[in-house]
């Protein structure tokens, strides 16, 4: 992000940021004469002057850091930017103020020089930064294209060690400095610095292991959380998550667990439906309603399809000779093989009748052109039909099988009642397919398809006219066409 796209800051927080600078000022003007007996040798005005002189050049310097200089880099967010500048700022008006106040009083003693650094660089730059950081990734927005080195600064193990060291170290610094002028101002016991020393270290010591402990188990819970969500978002949702602590994570953790436990259900519905559906029909009918929480709507659109129909000869007569449990099986290893030859054409089974078939090309969008899908579906059906009878000669069973094909507008929706309803196509197109196929027998070669299919498949596959038959429901006569060498039929055995 370049200086002039840097985002503006609200007003608001301008406030609050010169506030912050106005209070340092009064802290730095108070604590300075408190600790100083040099400082106090000054007159209020004089050392008024030079703190609001201060505060004033970091008003200034801030506004001109977080204007001129980009606002994010590749290794940190806006917010952790605008915080090191701000940082930044606060440390140089502690310099300038050791240098101004040395230069202008160059007889005082370099600690006291040194007071005004207190208030700038570790009370400023130290404990009120804190403070700016949480204020600023408020009001910025945070940038998605980080490198992970950036991802791992915004941890919340390392914010917090971050902010015990601050909140640590600071307050016992200056109270340090606050004893050290007891002993060298006021001739004081240097054993009680030592003392006070060995405690503020010993707690501080004691302060940072606790959080450094406590943001590694914090670590080591949100790296199983996002790891958790990144098994959830690539598709598996059988593992669960738990954290060490029951705290908010463990609620995070429980609500993850809950959404791969609904996602995981989701999946077993969808395949489960698509079992009993085309599987692109499960999938639009969830997609569209059951994710929203829709209802679904009766009804459908125009559709300009190809459509495919298949029926097996003399079923009847089969039916009558098996066992029903032979004649199921018999019909599934069927349609095991007529379902495959579809849906690698992308073709889409709309439903079974009985032992017929009837199936949709150009419905789902499927690549290729759907007449050539739907003739190639036609041809592999044939084909793998003679295949299965080679497994079925040995107890004595031949299947033949008619299939006709036609295209055209047709109506595609859904059709039944809100309590009990499916996925069709109906219309025109699809009545004559079904009386193409009912011609698709002896004499007639077993694949039979229209002259609008035949004109749509243009020279993917040499065709020829077996015949001109007059339909049912079809005003004159039609043209019947089949591919060239699939034009002999399935005789029986």
């Amino acid at each position: 992000m370049t200086p002039s796209s840097a985002p503006r800051l609200p007003l608001r927080l301008r406030l609050l940021l010169h506030g912050g600078s106005v209070l340092v000022a009064l802290f730095t003007f108070v604590y300075a004469r408190l600790v100083c007996t040099f400082i106090c040798s000054l007159s209020p005005p004089v050392l008024a002057r030079t703190v609001i002189l201060l505060a004033l050049f970091h008003m200034v310097l801030r506004e001109l850091l977080l204007r001129l200089l980009p606002s994010s880099t590749e290794q940190s967010t806006p917010a952790r930017r605008a915080w090191q500048l701000s940082v930044l700022s606060w440390v140089l008006t502690g310099l300038l103020a050791v240098v101004l106040h040395a230069t202008r009083y160059p007889t005082f003693p370099v600690a006291s020089h040194l007071k005004f650094a207190v208030g700038y660089c570790l009370l400023g730059g130290g404990l009120l930064a804190q403070v700016e950081y949480l204020l600023f990734e408020n009001a910025l927005p945070s940038t998605p294209n980080l490198s992970l080195a950036a991802k791992l600064r915004e941890r919340l193990g390392r914010r917090l060690i971050e902010g015990y060291v601050i909140f640590t170290t600071v307050p016992a610094g200056i109270m340090l400095l606050t004893l050290l002028r007891f002993i060298d101002e006021l001739k004081g016991e240097r054993q009680y610095v030592i003392e006070a020393a060995m405690l503020a270290i010993g707690f501080t010591g004691v302060a940072l292991a606790a959080a450094i402990a406590y943001g590694r188990s914090l670590r080591r819970d949100s790296e199983r959380l996002l790891e958790a969500v990144r098994r959830v978002g690539g598709g598996d949702f059988q593992s669960t998550v738990t954290t060490s602590r029951p705290d908010e994570l463990s609620l995070v953790a429980a609500g993850i667990n809950e959404m791969a436990g609904g996602l995981q259900l989701r999946e077993r519905i969808r395949e489960a439906f698509g079992r009993f559906v085309s599987p692109q029909v499960a999938t639009e009918f969830i997609e569209k309603y059951a994710r929203h929480g829709k209802s679904a709507v009766l009804g459908g659109s125009r559709r300009d399809v190809v459509v495919l129909f298949s029926d097996l000869r003399d079923f009847t007569r089969l039916s009558e000779t098996l066992e029903p449990e032979v004649l199921i099986e018999v019909l599934n290893g069927y349609f095991q093989e007529m379902v495959a030859a579809i849906q690698r054409h992308g073709g889409m089974v709309d439903k079974f009748i009985g032992d017929a078939v009837l199936a949709t090309f150009g419905l789902t969008g499927s690549q290729g052109d759907p007449a050539i899908a739907a003739v190639s579906a036609g041809v592999e059906m044939l084909r793998r039909l003679e295949a299965y009878n080679a497994k079925l000669a040995e107890r004595g069973l031949h299947l033949r099988a008619g299939i006709g094909i036609h295209a055209g507008e047709a109506v595609a929706g859904y059709l039944g009642s809100t309590d009990r309803m499916e996925f069709t196509v109906i219309g025109h197109t699809v009545n004559v397919a079904s009386r193409i196929e009912g011609q698709a027998r002896e004499p007639l070669p077993p694949l039979l398809f229209s002259q609008e299919v035949a004109r749509r498949l243009g020279d993917a596959f040499p065709v020829q006219e077996v015949g001109t038959v007059p339909l049912k429901g079809v005003a004159g006569e039609m043209s019947l066409l089949t591919v060239a060498g699939e034009a002999r039929p399935v005789r029986a055995a």
